[in-house]
């Protein structure tokens, strides 16, 4: 995983805060793995609303993660991921569209 460190953590917990109730004891599923990921790239400003990539900021991102980490595990630059996310069958729906792109770049993980 490339973006295990405290922002992301955070703006993990802030999306999940958004996306169930407060109070209520959550059970996340796999199920809802693609749309907190695009809510985590949203974020970020990696994909927009409209599902439109930004591979500068996606690139910076990375840049970030290899500074935490001293191997070299990133080769592309994200364009391969953004054509693999838009030949998607699904790509009409952010969710999957961003969990796609995530997929195919492994920048972040959720664990169940």
């Amino acid at each position: 995983m490339y973006a295990h460190e405290k922002i992301s953590d955070m703006v993990a917990q802030q999306c999940l805060t958004e996306m169930y109730p407060k109070g209520k004891k959550i059970e996340l599923q796999e199920s809802d793995e693609s749309c907190i990921i695009y809510c985590v790239l949203k974020k970020f400003g990696i994909i927009n609303g409209n599902g439109q990539f930004n591979l500068d900021i996606y690139r910076k991102r990375v840049q970030m993660a290899h500074q935490l980490d001293s191997r070299n595990l990133m080769n592309d630059k994200g364009g391969a991921c953004v054509e693999s996310a838009e030949a998607t069958q699904h790509k009409q729906d952010v969710c999957k569209k961003a969990k796609v792109f995530n997929d195919c770049t492994h920048l972040y993980r959720m664990i169940f």
